[in-house]
């Protein structure tokens, strides 16, 4: 029955892309660039970190970004300015967790609508960027994109299935559509992705990398202590690949006695928190190490994990370009400042 779902679903994915690929379906311009950050999966090929690195990047280059993004599961319909680029919204639940996360790793504007076009219109109107940057943005046809990267790792080049038989949102051909594909972690065989691809796209490597461990005040804890969470822990994740978290902690030395998976953008509640307690006194384990995504719904159960004689330990990772970046990023710069420059005329 999945088999034939997954027909259907690629019938309907094919039919959708032909009508934006032979420009019968009503396509939005903005007049500044528009970067889109995507992938052909659903979720877990780290496109949050990227686009914190991207938009960083961007930053110390002088470039200015906004950022926008559906705000997956917030509270607040329609356009959220989450961050005015110096002040965040204190309710990740009216942002969603992605979008909170970004918004608070990046000094610049950060949106959050269901309609990725209709936020880019408005942002254009009302922050004038200097380039759009769209998270998740691969499958949003209906808004032009200047730059379309694509993530792609292992698993995607393993999945044979689309949705809803296995976990691909498109076809592994539709890689051709992007200008910049960024393979991430380790890759068996990219062999049929350069196939598809003839040579057109560039592609770069990237690795995601563990930074400094936090408690959920934001304080980086010293070594010694580090040392002590990584011998006993329990780790609580909600994110659409927890696999890749718990096999990060361990390659990094963590001895993770249970890991306490959550549906993808949990949004956590009491009864959610009592469980994680009542697990850690089972196995008489006092530190759990969460996800970034996770943490800032969590930080609001600060105190009861402190009443409880809990640790709630933050795992932040980031992305690395691990060859040619200085390639990477003139390619990105040269390409703005040409778009910016035609549109000037």
């Amino acid at each position: 029955m999945l088999q034939l779902l997954s027909k259907i679903y690629g019938s309907i994915v094919n039919a959708r892309n032909k009508k934006f690929d032979e420009h019968t379906s009503e396509i939005v311009k903005c007049n500044v660039p528009v970067i889109s950050v995507g992938n052909l999966t659903t979720g877990g090929t780290g496109k949050t970190p990227f686009v914190i690195f991207l938009a960083n990047m961007l930053l110390e280059s002088g470039i200015r970004p906004v950022i926008i993004g559906r705000g997956y599961k917030k509270k607040r319909k329609g356009y959220v300015l989450v961050s005015d680029g110096k002040y965040v919204i204190d309710n990740p639940d009216l942002a969603g967790d992605e979008m909170f996360l970004i918004a608070k790793k990046v000094n610049a504007p950060v949106v959050a609508h269901e309609s990725k076009s209709e936020a880019a219109q408005i942002a254009e109107r009302h922050i004038s960027p200097d380039v759009i940057l769209i998270d998740d943005g691969f499958q949003h046809r209906r808004l032009l994109r200047d730059i379309d990267i694509l993530l792609i790792n292992n698993k995607t080049l393993t999945e044979q299935n689309l949705l809803p038989a296995g976990h691909l949102r498109e076809p592994l051909s539709s890689a051709s559509r992007a200008d910049v594909i960024i393979e991430i972690g380790t890759i068996d065989d990219d062999t049929e992705l350069r196939i598809y691809l003839q040579g057109k796209p560039k592609i770069f490597k990237a690795n995601i990398v563990s930074d400094n461990i936090k408690n959920l005040n934001g304080v980086k804890v010293n070594n010694d202590n580090i040392d002590k969470i990584k011998q006993n822990s329990i780790a609580v994740s909600g994110i659409a690949n927890p696999e890749r978290f718990l096999q990060s902690l361990t390659n990094d030395g963590f001895e993770i006695i249970k890991h306490i998976t959550f549906r993808d953008h949990k949004r956590y509640s009491q009864p959610d928190i009592d469980l994680i307690l009542t697990e850690c006194k089972k196995v008489n384990i006092n530190n759990i190490i969460v996800t970034e995504k996770d943490a800032v719904k969590l930080t609001k159960f600060k105190s009861i994990f402190e009443n409880n004689n809990v640790g709630c330990y933050i795992y932040p990772i980031e992305i690395e370009i691990t060859e040619n970046f200085n390639e990477f990023r003139n390619y990105i710069k040269s390409k703005i400042q040409e778009l910016r420059k035609h549109e000037n005329i």
